[in-house]
């Protein structure tokens, strides 16, 4: 009984809230093309990203989260092109969305520094399924919706600012508020970089701030990386009313762990421990995998590392 009542609650929340708030993963420091354009033709080479998320696994009708992106640069044209698939459900709402991303990167100095500036389109398949909302009342009026199936078209950009051990960037990857929808306009701001401490040993601390008109938040990450092989840290989140600031729901935290085999292949896993407004009594927890392929390990003029970025 107390799961389902949390499931009403957070199905309350999505359906009725001013704001739905965008796809979050714990490895958004391997995963910037998720939320800015300008990201996309940075790291040199060609590769593919997946990333695959759960949400509160003890709860019924819990977050589910998958996405696949290509990325890759334009030989000698300075021109990086990105696809991303994105697939999100929540409850009774499902949306599948589809982005193609085009960024320019321009060489400011001669220590390879270099601004890029994206663009991204495309479209989201926005799904309302009625049937999965149970209520104590059989057949409640609040609660009679009719199956509703939209597409939504939208735009965004996104600045990318970056070298050898650091990058910087903001991003608005949708401009077109769809009010009907609560979807709100979200603005990001991501930075992070590597410390060299040994020749064997770096840490990489990761930064993202998230803005829309009712929402806030911040992730912060630091993981340290051994042998340029394995990385092992833990991550801080939390999410705010834009107004009062008063937080949502506490501090969550998430371990994370991965490898890189070859130049080629890497994979990371997270485990997100539940805030306190989840933790009475619940498995809540949250599970994420990340996976990326190379198809090429030469770098031109680009990262020296592209692996960590």
């Amino acid at each position: 009984m107390r799961k389902q009542w949390l499931f009403l609650g957070f199905v309350l929340l999505v359906v009725t809230s001013n704001a739905q708030q965008e796809s979050s993963f714990s490895h958004y420091m391997f995963n910037h093309q998720a939320v800015n354009p300008g990201y996309v033709g940075s790291r040199g080479v060609t590769n593919f990203t997946s990333v695959l998320r759960s949400q509160w696994a003890g709860i019924e009708g819990a977050p589910l989260t998958q996405t696949l992106s290509f990325s890759g640069p334009v030989s000698a044209k300075n021109i990086g092109f990105g696809l991303t698939v994105l697939n999100d459900k929540i409850g009774p709402i499902s949306t599948t969305s589809f982005d193609i991303d085009l960024a320019y990167h321009l060489r400011l100095n001669r220590k390879d520094h270099r601004l890029s500036v994206g663009i991204k389109a495309g479209m989201m398949n926005y799904v309302l399924n009625p049937a999965m909302i149970k209520t104590a009342v059989i057949n409640d009026a609040a609660f009679v919706l009719e199956n509703e199936r939209s597409l939504l078209p939208n735009i965004g950009f996104g600045m990318y600012y970056y070298g050898q051990n650091f990058y910087a960037g903001f991003a608005v990857p949708r401009l077109l508020s769809h009010a009907d929808f609560a979807i709100e306009r979200h603005y990001y701001f991501i930075s992070g970089g590597l410390v060299n401490v040994t020749k064997s040993f770096m840490l990489k601390p990761s930064l993202l701030l998230k803005q829309s008109k009712s929402v806030a938040g911040y992730d912060f990450s630091l993981l340290g990386i051994i042998n340029d092989t394995f990385w092992l840290g833990g991550q801080i989140r939390n999410n705010f009313d834009a107004e009062t600031f008063s937080s949502f729901a506490g501090t969550g935290t998430t371990a994370l762990l991965g490898i890189h085999l070859g130049d080629r292949f890497s994979v990371g896993y997270s485990y997100g421990f539940p805030s306190y407004f989840l933790n009475s009594g619940l498995n809540a927890t949250t599970h994420e995998v990340f996976l990326r392929f190379n198809l090429a390990t030469k770098v031109q003029g680009y990262l020296r590392s592209p692996r960590f970025f």
